[in-house]
């Protein structure tokens, strides 16, 4: 062989060990240098990507990133059923165009009057898969309501639900109703809202069997419960009271023969007498009671056939009496079964969490027990104690708003984070049309109907959670100033943007109510309201120039600082009396108090009730304030802070907010999407907490996306891959709209496909990395890093430059097991919309970054002298 040809063979052979070590040098530098957003979703513990954060500097709680780094993601669906052209509904409304056809719409039924009601035509939208829950009940036909809408004389609707297990519908005596009796509050006839079947001897019903034996006795239609108890006979029940019942003995036709109704459907833990949803007997294969909705018409004659003309010209009867029961209308109701049916034996998975999945979780739980591997129990709490139990040894699954900090995970406990619901908060509302004797004539016709919608800027809303209206606290209050109006629908600042509310006369609506504790959902609200220059300068006790009105002074002096995760009643002033009186003092916890969450919250306003005491009852033993009876039909004005799915659940109306480009809008399905789809990071490996802040047109200032998350080795195999099953069935079966058991509720949006991508991903790490250890990797913290405070100004349409907060709250969806947490005080978050940056503290990878920089120094030189040795080769060959 020559020597020519070996020099070649070196020098292609030096050649390629150049290219191949440079490609190695390259591959060892990428590995060093792997930055943020690099690793998959819900990265394990030991990757070395060190994605990034932003989170407060010393708290370590999410805060901002830029919006322009991010881009919309495929928009969900919409509620199955809705053809294309209709509009989305407003969340927690019913939909009118929708067509039906599938099993995941509600069943409507219409009923049709007979006799003098055969114009009649009462339809309610659903009547199957019902738990407890409001629906709205809508007739044409009928005659307008003599003499006025607030005094039922003639010509009005009762409704009431029953049980029955016979398919002809239930007798009379299987009905709740007669509670409200005596209520002097509605003009009506004296026995109408009752069960008594005396009328005095003027009126006598022909037909009916149950008859008085002697003159002085008063006698009533028994009631059978449910239970098997012994009927009671003497007009009132042990089952329901003024405090518990759904009966709505007056039910206003409009002039146009229309009307509406908001009515409760109670299931058996609600009314316990009716059983509804409940099995006839204890054994597991026991059909359900059958429940029904009654409607009883009443027109112009009473059960003598004749109008009435002492009592003012009011009907004097009651609709059990027999000649009236007789025109009774009938739908049947058909209730979900009250309780969890899973299989004997399966294995109990903890879940648990805040109030935003709530809903889901109790549609979703029936079919999981059958389809994931086990019973989920549920456990409403607060995100504060989910971030807790991702730190302890049984994680479980758990539902928050913010991620746990990175310093303050326990090391080798990696969390993996996915989103799994989106929804969002609302002020929503039950207020009814009560006009004054100076409304035009179109308005007093819609006396007592549901006022439809308003709108809200943040400044209004932060007079409502501060307890700044003088009716929101109790008479000699001098915290709140004077100058300030008496409550929402007599602000002119509210009537200004809401002339639709300028004749309401005698409705008050002071303050939102608001639940106890705290939570994620909280901060949104109060960053919402801080994002607003107006809001946050009432905040801050600043007078305003045009409306003169400032804050409750006893936030100022106790020095309160936002933004929080709880709603502080801070005004705790109690009104005393004379001593001379014996009564205690009455303070402002009793008669505005605290609901225990924002469901309980959505459904007492739903059922006009206050919850609160200012009724001083001296026959009380001890003497004591009583609870206030609930606000009659046509009369409620309430105001709860919810959840969309709750306002949905619950048949509530929902304020349109000013979102950060300066437009109201309402929570519908587009207008949440339009939010999330903007806050998506581009890089799946991430999560984004929605700022409400963020200048989206369409876009709702309160939309929340909730988080499934757990430490996927803190769990056991079998419990890894049950939680995985859960996952999965959220990120497809479980987002398709409907009512029935496993479906969707509405007031949910179904998530985007780049969320359930991340879902999907998320449940394949759970199962795969269930109960295999972390390896143990001494991390080393990391410096923070954090750039100057920006913010972001821009004038929305109609108002002033606004400055509004940039999107907020991002983290990765697993970051690597950090180092010891960093000791620090407890601050408060400032207010300004600041973006602090932070990189998590990087994964300490040992000896083997030293070996990787010396591959990186080896490569570089054999690549060079791959390059340059056959030159000097060629240099050194004699020449022939």
């Amino acid at each position: 062989m020559s020597r020519r040809t070996v020099s070649g063979g070196a020098r292609r052979a030096l050649r390629t060990a150049g290219v191949l070590a440079l490609l190695l040098a390259t591959a060892a530098g990428a590995a060093l240098s792997a930055g943020p957003g690099d690793a998959p979703v819900g990265v394990a513990a030991g990757s070395s990507a060190a994605p990034e954060i932003p989170v407060d500097p010393v708290t370590g709680a999410p805060v901002g990133i830029d919006p322009s780094t991010t881009r919309p993601a495929a928009a969900g669906s919409v509620r199955a059923g809705a053809p294309a052209t209709t509009p989305a509904p407003t969340v927690g409304t019913t939909a009118t165009g929708t067509s039906g056809g599938t099993d995941a719409d509600p069943k409507p039924v219409t009923v049709k009057g007979t006799g003098e009601f055969a114009g009649l035509e009462v339809t309610v939208p659903q009547t199957d898969h019902l738990v407890n829950q409001v629906v709205e009940i809508t007739w044409k036909g009928g005659r307008q309501t003599t003499p006025s809408p607030r005094s039922f004389g003639r010509n009005f609707l009762q409704f009431m639900q029953c049980w029955g297990d016979d398919e002809a519908g239930p007798d009379r005596e299987q009905c709740q109703y007669g509670a409200t009796k005596g209520d002097s509050r509605i003009a009506a006839g004296d026995f109408v809202s009752q069960r008594q079947l005396n009328f005095g001897p003027a009126l006598v019903d022909p037909i009916e069997p149950i008859k008085q034996s002697k003159p002085s006795e008063n006698v009533y239609v028994p009631f059978r419960s449910a239970t098997g108890a012994p009927p009671e006979t003497g007009g009132t029940s042990s089952f329901y009271n003024a405090q518990t019942t759904n009966e709505v003995p007056f039910a206003p036709t409009r002039a146009d023969g229309t009307g509406q109704l908001f009515f409760e459907m109670q299931s058996g833990m609600e009314a316990p007498g009716l059983g509804c949803g409940q099995p006839v007997a204890a054994t597991p294969d026991a059909p359900l009671h059958r429940c029904w909705l009654v409607i009883v018409p009443r027109g112009e004659l009473d059960v003598d056939g004749k109008v009435p003309t002492s009592g003012g010209g009011k009907l004097q009867s009651t609709p059990l009496s027999s000649t009236n029961w007789a025109k009774r209308l009938v739908v049947p109701l058909g209730f979900e079964r009250v309780g969890l049916s899973c299989p004997i034996g399966s294995a109990e998975r903890p879940t648990d969490g805040n109030e935003l999945m709530s809903e889901a979780m109790q549609r979703w739980q029936p079919v999981l027990c059958r389809q994931a591997g086990g019973i989920f129990n549920f456990s409403q709490g607060s995100d504060d104690t989910a971030r807790e139990r991702l730190q302890g040894g049984n994680p479980g699954l758990d539902f928050l708003g913010y991620p746990l900090a990175v310093e303050e995970q326990t090391p080798g406990r990696t969390p993996v984070y996915a989103p799994i619901a989106l929804s969002g908060l609302t002020i929503a509302f039950d207020i009814e049309n009560q006009s004054s004797i100076r409304a035009p004539e179109d308005v007093r016709k819609q006396e007592g109907q549901r006022m439809p919608d308003m709108s809200l800027t943040p400044r209004l809303v932060a007079k409502l959670v501060t307890q700044s209206y003088r009716y929101a606290v109790n008479p000699g209050d001098q915290d709140v100033p004077a100058d300030n109006p008496l409550d929402l629908l007599s602000d002119p600042e509210f009537l200004e943007l809401n002339p639709q509310f300028k004749y309401f006369f005698g409705a008050r609506v002071p303050d939102l109510m608001l639940p106890l504790g705290s939570s994620d959902a909280a901060q949104q609200l109060w960053k919402w309201l801080l994002g607003d220059p107006e809001a946050k300068a009432f905040l801050a006790g600043e007078v305003h120039p045009k409306w003169k009105d400032r804050v409750n002074q006893a936030f100022i002096r106790l020095e309160t600082a936002y933004p929080r995760s709880n709603y502080p009643k801070q005004d705790d002033y109690c009104q005393e009396f004379d001593k001379s009186e014996g009564r205690p003092d009455w303070c402002n916890s009793e008669s505005h108090p605290y609901l225990s969450s924002m469901g309980d919250a959505a459904r007492f306003a739903a059922r006009g009730d206050t919850t609160g005491k200012s009724v001083w009852s001296a026959d009380s033993v001890p003497p004591a304030m009583k609870k206030d009876p609930p606000q009659p039909q046509g009369l409620r004005s309430l105001m709860a802070l919810a959840t969309t799915a709750q306002a949905a659940r619950y048949g509530l109306s929902t304020a349109r907010l000013r979102n950060g480009a300066g437009e109201f809008v309402a929570p519908t399905e587009a207008a949440l999407l339009a939010m999330a789809n903007a806050a998506t990071p581009a890089d799946p490996a991430r999560i984004a907490v929605i700022p409400p802040g963020l200048p989206v047109a369409g876009g709702y200032p309160l939309t929340v996306t909730t988080f499934a998350a757990t430490v996927p080795s803190a769990l056991d195999a079998s419990s890894g891959k049950a939680y995985a099953g859960l996952l999965r069935y959220a990120a497809d079966t479980g987002q398709v709209h409907g009512v029935a058991l496993g479906q969707l509720p509405d007031g949910y949006v179904s998530l985007p496909e780049k969320m359930r991508v991340q879902l999907r991903r998320a449940a394949d790490l759970v199962q795969q990395g269930a109960g295999v250890p972390e390896p143990d990797l001494s991390p080393t913290p990391t410096p923070r890093d954090v750039p100057p405070a920006t913010e972001a100004a821009v004038a929305p349409a109609g108002a002033g430059a606004v400055q509004h907060q940039p999107p907020v709250d991002t983290a990765p969806t697993a970051p690597p097991a950090p180092g010891p947490a960093p000791a620090h005080t407890a601050v408060v978050l400032t207010p300004k919309p600041v973006v602090p940056v932070a990189r998590t503290a990087e994964t300490d990878v040992g000896s083997a970054r030293y070996l990787l920089l010396g591959v990186l120094i080896a490569g570089l030189l054999a690549g060079a002298a791959g390059l340059f040795l056959p030159r000097l080769l060629r240099s050194r060959r004699p020449r022939p």
